[in-house]
């Protein structure tokens, strides 16, 4: 369950940059990645929302977004498919990205990042249409772990955020991660970071404290607030 986004945003913050120069056979040529369209598949079940792409520090192609479980049923098995086309809408190249969580509950949201390597590409591409692939699961999950008493604070150049997660279901819960998703002042995603924490299981009404240490530095993408989710599967042990 995620908690209420916090806002963050600082006079640091505020400003952008991104390159858009990269080397190639020894030669600077430019790519414009804000011209790129981004197409993303939507259905009665599955949505992707506030994507975003951008350019990072090294020059890589970064590709985010959210997916959004809109059915009555749960869902497993998500990957993200990216396919580029040229302006000519000829495809020029295919991935596949396996999702962060391997289950993805009712109204839950499930951040995603792709970092695409082929620079060779790069200056071909007009469009990215981004889909989901899943299957439904078909059963109730009865774990509830839920992120409190959470807050953040900075410290010279690092972001600190603590809390804690509690199992407010009636069954153990297993593989528990904790995402912090951060986004821009359009509500785009700019980047993902896991929380760290001592147990991946808890039992039902057991908590775990947990934090997440940000640096803020060159690499970092101005954001202005974040919200953090919980994933997780139910144990067949209880």
């Amino acid at each position: 369950m995620s908690c209420q986004k916090k806002d963050l945003i600082t006079g640091d913050q505020a400003g952008t940059a991104a390159p858009d120069s990269l080397e190639k056979d020894d030669q600077i040529y430019f790519f414009d990645y804000t011209k790129i369209i981004v197409d993303t598949t939507q259905s009665q079940d599955i949505k992707i929302k506030n994507s975003n792409i951008y350019a990072d520090i090294y020059g890589d192609l970064i590709i985010l977004g959210e997916i959004v479980n809109s059915s009555t049923i749960n869902k497993t098995d998500l990957e993200a498919t990216f396919n580029f086309y040229d302006k000519l809408d000829n495809l020029i190249d295919s991935k596949t990205l396996k999702a962060f969580a391997n289950y993805l509950k009712i109204g839950g949201v499930l951040p995603f990042i792709y970092n695409y390597e082929e620079k060779s590409k790069y200056i071909d591409i007009a469009k990215i249409k981004i889909g989901i692939n899943y299957k439904n699961y078909n059963k109730d999950l009865i774990g509830n772990p839920i992120v409190t008493s959470e807050n953040f604070y900075y410290s010279k150049d690092i972001l600190k955020i603590e809390g804690k997660v509690i199992n407010l279901g009636q069954n153990k819960i297993e593989d528990l991660k904790l995402l912090a998703t951060f986004y821009n002042n359009k509500n785009q995603v700019v980047f993902v970071r896991k929380c760290s924490y001592l147990k991946n299981s808890l039992l039902p009404l057991e908590e775990e404290n947990f934090n997440l240490d940000v640096l803020i530095d060159e690499y970092i993408q101005p954001f202005t607030h974040y919200g953090i989710e919980a994933f997780f599967k139910d144990s067949l042990k209880t």
